[in-house]
């Protein structure tokens, strides 16, 4: 069930910042810690709280030796696979 509050206006300030009703703050759960995602979506301004993936949806880690194995079993060719050792190993290190 969608979550719903009467419609409210607001002023954006100069530089574009806007005051988020308490009443929406409240029904979303957001917090001075709380990370909004700011989209466009048809002509309107789209914002949402944002809740990082669960730890079964994050981007696995691969060592090394995993990379060399899934480039070899994939075959590419030389140029290619030296790319993405370089992307993948640049992801690992983080």
């Amino acid at each position: 069930m969608p979550i719903r509050a009467t419609p409210r206006l607001v002023r954006p300030l100069a530089k574009g910042q806007i005051t988020l009703p308490v009443a929406f703050r409240r029904k979303l759960g957001i917090d001075a810690t709380t990370i909004l995602r700011v989209a466009l979506k048809q002509g309107k301004i789209e914002i949402s709280p944002w809740r990082p993936p669960a730890e079964d949806e994050r981007l696995r880690m691969y060592s090394s030796a995993k990379i060399r194995q899934f480039l070899k079993e994939d075959r590419l060719d030389a140029k290619t696979a030296a790319r993405v050792r370089r992307l993948l190993e640049r992801k690992s290190a983080r």
